[in-house]
């Protein structure tokens, strides 16, 4: 019996240490998944939203194994917001800055400047897809960079299922409908492709929606700002760039009726001064865009103001001027004023050699007086 028990005992142990290699490599392989955040721009957008989603998506679809998270940087608008309600999706989890050592990978999409982002020191950026102009971007690694001058980054994602046959289902075909219609204003933006339409057109074809119809109500919902103070309706949808050493910051928001923002001009322009002091700016611009006609309306403040004139060849009254046919921000608001500030002396360290050569032409009147 002893002699038996022996046998059983000597038998069992052999058959665990043979499996002690299996074992260990499957602990290996536990240990060695990643965990990998995704996300898009501060004060997200409907891209900058539904794109992480659409990335993860295509990530897990192709067997990448790792824990992959789509984030956000700010809170869901009412535009993005209809979207994941009519796809049922729930909306990316909200991350801060001290939450990003919690990933061990990061993968940036619809952004590239770290004035639009979480600290890029903090985070171990090894993927970017964008369809913006690169500015200001660094890392110490090389990584994996995608950009294309399309309208939206859910257009380049399409390629990428497309690239690797992986079928996109009904609800992230909607996904992309729902992010270009966002970027590109029903395909009627300056910024849009063939590219987008033809991926809008394919998709909308495929899943039997009507992306017009269906569009206008999104975007229609995302123009009642009526419940929105006058904070959070110049942070909704509000990018910070440095231009030649200088702080601006360009905030859009769609509207059907402009003049119902004007409404609240007065208090708009306060807490417009109030973030240039307090973000230390030298230049703030909201553009109110009427989505029907694709016009724009601008309240600007900054002791940059001047350059806004220079740059749209407009007059203004009161702070206020009216753009004919301007409706883009990457397209024409930013680079036109980006054109004229990088015609400026440069600022550096919030100091501006341009004051500094009138202060010194001042004192050597005074002297020769």
């Amino acid at each position: 019996m002893k002699t038996k028990l022996f046998i059983n005992l000597s038998f069992s142990f052999y058959f665990i240490k043979s499996f002690l290699p299996f074992i260990n490599l499957i602990n290996e392989t536990i240990t060695d998944t990643k965990t990998i955040y995704i996300y898009g721009h501060i004060n997200p957008d409907s891209d900058a939203i539904l794109s992480p989603i659409v990335f993860a998506d295509f990530e897990k679809k192709i067997g990448n194994p790792n824990d992959i998270i789509p984030c956000r940087l700010g809170e869901i608008n009412k535009e993005t917001q209809y979207a994941l309600n009519f796809f049922k999706i729930k909306a990316p989890i909200l991350i801060t800055e001290s939450e990003l050592t919690e990933a061990n990978e990061v993968y940036l999409v619809d952004h590239n400047s770290p004035s639009q982002s979480l600290d890029f020191q903090k985070a171990k950026i090894v993927r970017l897809i964008d369809h913006h102009a690169i500015t200001g971007f660094e890392t110490t690694d090389p990584i994996d960079i995608i950009t294309r001058p399309v309208g939206c980054t859910c257009t380049i994602l399409y390629q990428f299922y497309k690239q690797n046959n992986i079928t996109i289902s009904k609800t992230i075909a909607g996904l992309i409908i729902s992010a270009i219609i966002s970027d590109t204003l029903l395909l009627k933006s300056p910024i849009t492709t063939q590219e987008d339409i033809n991926v809008v057109k394919i998709l909308a074809e495929e899943i039997g929606m009507d992306y017009e119809n269906y569009g206008y109500s999104m975007l229609e919902a995302g123009t009642d700002v009526s419940d929105l103070s006058e904070s959070e309706i110049i942070n909704l949808d509000s990018k910070a760039y440095k231009v030649n050493g200088y702080m601006i910051q360009i905030a859009f928001v769609n509207s059907m009726n402009v003049d119902e923002l004007l409404y609240r001009k007065k208090e708009l322009l306060n807490e417009i001064d109030d973030f240039i002091s307090k973000k230390h700016l030298q230049l703030f611009v909201l553009v109110m865009v009427n989505i029907i006609d694709l016009d724009s309306t601008i309240l600007v403040n900054g002791t940059l103001a001047n350059v806004v004139k220079s740059a749209f060849n407009v007059n203004l009254t009161n702070n206020q001027a009216f753009l004919p046919g301007i409706s883009s921000r990457k397209k024409e608001v930013y680079p036109n004023i980006a054109k004229i500030i990088n015609q400026l002396p440069e600022y550096i360290n919030g100091f501006n050699w341009a004051n500094f050569n009138i202060f010194l032409l001042i004192i050597t009147l005074v002297m020769l007086i």
